[in-house]
């Protein structure tokens, strides 16, 4: 319960407020005040206090003052402290019926607005179904930051896949990719085929590599060595070798073959005469001998054997060791290009130095022998002697054949990379790959934790939805057994308020984002909808179809059913701010009334009004054993001072005429200026003295009153006026007192009793 304002600074109507020692309050208080001097300001602040909400404070920032602003409340044997924008201290639940209330749930000016449902929705469902609005706006909101999170990490991971992925795949298309061991694998493999798509036209055109030159067959040297002429007869045979024995012939030191020479001269043998030396031939039994032997057979095998010599001495001169290089080389660079170009493992080479120089050294044994066959070609070599040559020859000639053998199925695979290639399937390959390229890039460490962290986005989605649907299932059963019996209520309290109406409450509306209550006015039986558009004043609404009277009753109707509905009313302070605004005789007894139930339900009931009379219709009803009053009234310039108040003194006549007249005087109504002046100390002793019994005697005078004053304390809420009260009793002393010297009632100013008249209704302000 709120037990004492104990101090408000710069806080809207206060520049500064402090209670005097017995301004207490109670379970029932009263709280006078004139209009603008604080009611609403207070109620504000109860407002805050409750809904811990220090904007509607800080929006009431006294104007034109420095000091900070400060609220001490003391409730329930603790202080509740507004310090530095925030609360600290109790927080009471507390209802508050004012303007803003009406504003804020009911109706501005002539308009209800959509607003104005929806926080009346909120009042409604009461802090139950406000808690499940809450957790489902938080839910949206979680909804909305989760979508967010979707849509961030969806655009991540579609950036991660454009990179790579074909441009027709959908990023579900791409999460569902699965894992696959061999993916690098697959991956070069593929790249490579459209590599060679993109370079179809170079590799086919490309060279391939080149077999080496093939040496001479062995069996054909064997054949040549080891042959001779078997069809010559032998005869002949003898003759022609015992001639050649008998006639070698030497050039120099070198001996000229015979055969030779006698081959050459064979062809001269068509005459008598003899084609060697000249003479006539009488015998030609050696010629024709001759003949037999130089036959076709011996040419051509002479011209092998020729043949066979000249290759064996291209091996002994090193031309076939430098063809062998020159293909050797070219060939290098053929298998590092089909490496690269069609990954293909090159054949592993022994070196060539090494069969080249064999062959090299066989060549050279074999020319020796070929020499010896040079000069008797129709004898044969045993093979005894040839075989090691033949032997040598044969082993370089196996190791150029298996190389041969081995380029060649080498260039069987590039001819078949050659056949395969088209570069019409480039496009098809290209898409392939990046298939395969974002298969890798789906299951990598940074796609896997985008993936990750959307499959968990996603779950959440649906974890609101459904927590979501079970609370608006809740808010619902809820909101409709509230609805219901907060229609009945409101209802009954229009028909004991003799209102001309009724209304017809409906479930409320969800649609948008937040709830809103859903009713019409019922007049007649005939609904009427609350809101219209602007404009609109054509159509029956609440604009035209209500009093401001009505219009008043509604609220409070919908208030006072809302407070007796609330659960915990018994632990509640209920404020009303001139509640009986716009209400006519019957219904200011039935608020009155009313306020008088709540205050046997409520914990507190605090009722700010600027009318006493209605003040003292709650007094009289009212148990004096709860019920308390206390003012807001000036008393010093600057402070507000928070005061008990008398009802039952202050609703008598003869006070409130005599400051009814000093009112009048100062806005120029006709009174006896002496009379008036008179006026200005007792209305002055009769304010103080009821501001503070505990400090002023009940009969003190004016200058008692100055003498207390100056001996109070320097905090005293009545400290700051003791200038002006010397002020006013330095003026109105002559007229309760013998003449004096220089009595300012000789020379009265009606002028300065005005001056005068506002400085006392000033002080006295709220009696």
């Amino acid at each position: 319960m709120l037990q004492e304002i104990r101090f408000i600074q710069s806080i809207g109507r206060f520049e500064e407020a402090k209670p005097l020692q017995s301004a207490r309050l109670g379970p029932c208080t009263l709280i006078f005040g004139e209009n603008g001097w604080g009611k609403s300001t207070l109620a504000d602040i109860l407002r805050s206090l409750s809904t811990n909400n220090p904007s509607i404070l800080a929006g009431r920032t006294t104007l034109d003052v420095t000091a900070p602003q400060k609220a001490i409340l003391h409730v329930s044997g603790q202080n509740a402290v507004f310090q530095n924008g925030a609360w600290s201290g109790p927080r009471p639940p507390v209802a508050v019926y004012d303007s803003s209330f009406i504003n804020d749930n009911v109706y501005s000016g002539d308009i209800v607005s959509t607003e104005h449902l929806k926080n009346q929705y909120g009042l409604v469902v009461g802090e139950e179904g406000v808690s499940r609005v809450r957790s489902i706006v938080d839910l949206d909101g979680d909804n909305r930051d989760n979508n967010k999170a979707i849509t961030d990490t969806e655009n991540e991971l579609k950036a991660l896949m454009r990179v790579v992925a074909p441009p027709a795949m959908q990023l579900d298309s791409f999460l569902a990719l699965p894992p696959r061991d061999d993916i690098d694998e697959a991956i070069a493999a593929l790249d490579l085929k459209v590599q060679q798509a993109r370079r179809a036209k170079e590799l086919k055109a490309a060279a391939e590599p080149t077999a080496y030159p093939v040496p001479t067959k062995t069996d054909k040297l064997s054949a040549l060595l080891h042959g001779s002429i078997d069809d010559v007869t032998a005869d002949a045979v003898t003759r022609v070798r015992a001639h050649i024995a008998a006639h070698q012939h030497h050039i120099g030191e070198a001996a000229i073959p015979h055969e030779g020479w006698l081959e050459a001269g064979m062809a001269f043998t068509g005459g008598e005469d003899c084609p060697f030396c000249g003479q006539r031939l009488a015998d030609r039994t050696l010629i024709d001998a001759y003949r037999d032997i130089f036959s076709e057979t011996y040419k051509q095998l002479g011209q092998a054997v020729q043949r066979v010599v000249a290759t064996l001495t291209r091996y002994k001169n090193g031309d076939f060791r430098q063809a062998a290089a020159k293909t050797e080389e070219q060939n290098g660079h053929q298998f590092r290009y089909w490496q690269e170009a069609g990954q293909f493992t090159p054949p592993d080479f022994e070196a060539a130095s090494g069969a080249i120089t064999r062959m090299e050294q066989a060549a050279a044994a074999l020319l020796d022998l070929f020499a010896e066959k040079q000069a008797n070609l129709t004898a044969g070599i045993v093979a005894e002697r040839t075989a090691q040559a033949i032997a040598d020859w044969d082993t370089g000639k196996g190791y150029f054949a298996d190389t041969n053998a081995e380029i060649d199925g080498f260039n069987s695979k590039v001819r078949a990379l050659k056949d395969s290639i088209d570069p019409a399937t480039l496009p098809g390959l290209e898409n392939e790959l990046k298939a395969l390229q974002a298969q890798k890039k789906r299951h990598n460490a940074e796609t896997c934790d985008a993936a990750g962290r959307l499959k968990g986005f996603k779950q959440k989605k649906k974890d609101i939805a459904v927590k979501k649907g079970h609370i608006r299932k809740e808010l619902d059963d809820h909101g409709r057994t509230i609805t219901a019996e907060l229609g009945t209520a409101i209802n009954s309290y229009l028909k004991r308020l003799n209102a001309g109406f009724r209304i017809d409450y409906r479930e409320p509306d969800y649609r948008g984002t937040k709830p809103s209550a859903s009713y019409s006015i019922l007049i007649r039986e005939v609904p009427v909808a609350p809101r219209s558009g602007a404009g609109e004043i054509d159509k029956p609404c609440f604009r035209n179809t209500l009093s401001a009277g009505d219009k008043s009753t509604l609220a409070l109707a919908f208030f006072l059913a809302k407070a007796n509905a609330e659960p915990n009313l018994a632990q509640m302070i209920v404020v009303l701010d001139d509640p009986f605004t716009s209400l006519d005789h019957f219904r200011r007894e039935f608020t009155a009334n009313e306020i008088r139930k709540l205050c046997s339900k409520a914990l507190q009931v605090i009722v700010l009004s600027h009318e006493k009379t209605f003040l003292r219709l709650l007094w009289d009803k009212i148990d004096h054993n709860k019920i308390t009053s206390v003012a807001l009234q000036s008393g010093a310039p600057g402070i507000t001072a928070i005061a008990p108040f008398d009802i039952e003194t202050a609703t008598q006549p003869r006070h409130v005429t005599e400051r009814n007249q000093i009112e009048e005087f100062a806005e120029g109504e006709q009174h006896e200026p002496k009379y008036i002046r008179t006026r200005l100390r007792t209305v002055c002793e009769d304010f103080y003295r009821k501001g503070d019994p505990g400090l002023f005697r009940q009969a003190a005078s004016l200058e008692e009153i100055i003498r207390v004053l100056e001996a109070a304390p320097a905090d005293h809420v009545y400290k700051g006026a003791l200038d002006d009260l010397k002020s006013v009793n330095e003026y109105s002393r002559g007229d309760h007192h013998a003449a004096l010297p220089d009595n300012p009632s000789e020379g009265l100013s009606v002028e300065e009793l005005k001056q005068f008249c506002r400085l006392v209704l000033e002080l006295t302000c709220g009696i």
